[in-house]
């Protein structure tokens, strides 16, 4: 029945949205490439399904981004960024609207159905790790997004139909930075973190749902900083492993520093532990770089993460010193039960290593923004990445399985 339900949406998604004006890509089965499109998300079944989330935003007008240092975004002072949407009430250019999309693939990722449309999006953040999130449990779909606020779609059929948007951050606005993350756990529950501005300066929060996404608990703090506030615009991460234990990270600011800091919460536990800083060294900087790295579960309650300081890329065990793997930006990681494979951007391409320390190969050229999804029963990995010029607000999405 699962299997059919991917092939059903193969055919019902082409048929449906055909005459849509903002008709979703589709694309050959023999090939992954999807053109137009922006900030892949990757999810999994337990029984072996994979889905794919990603954005498009429509026609704005063009406008110069600036970053927290005040300079023009892609600087070297501000980490390689990009540009930065801001999160002063009323700056820049309105944003444009934005669709979100969901493709599924019943063969572990080799091939995807054309993808069925979720929702627009007013004033849509997309780009720099802004964009759609996606959690998956059985049927049941959960897909976060931030436009004026961080929203949450549900779909009970494996993506069929779906339902909302559920408002999750509960102060108005406060959620406008637009950078979160979405961690599903085992048995289903959800846990979003995001960058809030309800009470000033910039803390993390946090909320759950256990019904996968239609209603969503309190907010809670998960994190303020003792120095004004934590980094403006690098996106937090969250995660469970297998056990049901939870990890959240994010980079800091205290006196200076922007560091990555990870807090982590026991399985039916209620609050976190105390926060530490990853790596042994500090990075010193009057600006925002724009990344935030990616947790990882080792097993036995422990994570580790990949993160970047000062232009170089480190992988952190759960106990000994921080493994420097190069020089690079904007790193993921996805265990194996015999690896772990971790991907960056060097320059202007992606390069990836097997296990921390080894040495790095070329994956792909003119290619950013990757997300990396360890298959169910250990059958592979499965990548998903932005492809194209670096110009190109919505370059296009290429996904392969490794």
């Amino acid at each position: 029945m699962h299997l059919s339900l991917c092939r059903f949406v193969r055919l019902a998604a082409l048929t449906a949205l055909i005459a849509s004006m903002w008709l979703a890509p589709t694309f050959s089965f023999a090939r992954t490439h999807i053109p137009a499109a922006a900030q892949p998300q990757l999810a999994a079944s337990a029984d072996g399904r994979v889905w794919l989330a990603y954005g498009q935003t429509r026609a704005a007008p063009v406008a110069t981004e600036r970053s927290h240092d005040g300079s023009q975004g892609g600087g070297a002072g501000h980490g390689g960024g990009t540009g930065h949407v801001g999160h002063g009430k009323g700056s820049g250019q309105p944003r444009p609207d934005g669709d979100i999309f969901v493709a599924c693939s019943d063969d572990d990722g080799a091939t995807f159905a054309p993808a069925v449309k979720v929702a627009t999006v007013p004033s849509f953040m997309l780009g720099m790790r802004r964009g759609p999130r996606i959690a998956a449990h059985g049927d049941t779909l959960t897909v976060t997004a931030i436009g004026a606020e961080l929203v949450a779609f549900r779909s009970t059929d494996a993506g069929r139909t779906w339902s909302g948007p559920v408002t999750i951050n509960e102060v108005s606005t406060s959620a406008r930075e637009g950078l979160h993350d979405l961690a599903a756990a085992p048995d289903g529950a959800l846990f979003a973190t995001w960058l809030d501005l309800r009470n000033g300066k910039m803390e993390l929060w946090g909320a759950e749902s256990r019904d996968g996404g239609k209603t969503w608990g309190k907010n809670e703090q998960v994190y303020r900083s003792p120095d004004k506030s934590i980094c403006e615009c690098c996106h937090p991460s969250a995660l469970f492993d297998a056990e049901g234990n939870l990890a959240v990270m994010w980079r800091n600011s205290i006196e200076g520093s922007r560091d990555l800091w990870m807090t982590t919460r026991a399985k039916s536990a209620r609050s976190f532990s105390t926060a530490r800083k990853l790596g042994e060294g500090t990075w010193k900087l009057n600006a925002c770089p724009m990344d935030g790295g990616r947790i990882v579960a080792l097993g036995g309650g422990k994570f580790g993460a990949v993160w970047m300081r000062a232009g170089e890329v480190f992988f952190t065990p759960p106990e000994g010193a921080e493994i420097l793997l190069g020089k690079g930006r904007q790193a993921v990681a996805a265990t194996r039960a015999s690896e772990t494979l971790i991907v960056w951007q060097q320059d202007a391409n992606l390069v990836s290593v097997r296990k921390p320390g080894a040495q790095a190969q070329q994956l792909a050229v003119d290619a950013r923004f990757a997300s990396a999804l360890t298959l169910p029963q250990d059958k592979g990995v499965v990548l998903a990445y932005e492809q194209g010029p670096a110009k190109e607000k919505q370059p296009g999405i290429v996904i392969e399985r490794l």
